[in-house]
C-alpha cells in the first residue's frame, strides 16, 4: 500500500498529502481504473490515476471547482472520512 519516497527511503516521519493518500486507498481497496479525468490541478502528478481512481468510487470528491488539491495535507478527521467512504464500498463478510 505504501511504497515510500524513491531511493530505498520509506520516510517514516513524512506527512502525507492527498495525492499520497488516494494512491494509499487506490491501492488498499485495488480500486478500478478511472473512465474520466476528473480534476484538472493534477495534469501530470504521479499520483493523477490514483486520484481519478478514488474520485470515480465517490472517496474522495476535490475541493471544488475541478480541482483536488494534489499537495495538500490530509487531516485526521478527513482520512477518517476517506476511509469511512471506502468501507462502504468493499463487502465486510461476517
Amino acid at each position: 500500500v505504501a511504497l515510500g519516497v524513491g531511493g530505498g527511503f520509506y520516510d517514516p516521519e513524512g506527512l502525507v498529502d492527498r495525492a499520497q493518500m488516494a494512491s494509499f486507498l487506490a491501492r488498499a481497496y485495488d480500486l478500478p481504473p478511472p473512465s474520466t479525468d476528473y480534476f484538472s490541478d493534477d495534469n501530470g502528478d504521479t499520483h493523477e490515476d490514483n486520484i481519478n481512481r478514488v474520485a470515480e468510487a465517490g472517496i474522495a470528491l476535490g475541493i471544488g471547482a475541478g480541482f483536488y488539491d494534489p499537495g495538500g495535507p490530509v487531516t485526521r478527521p478527513q482520512m477518517a472520512s476517506f476511509i469511512g467512504r471506502a468501507e462502504g464500498l468493499v463487502e465486510i463478510s461476517p
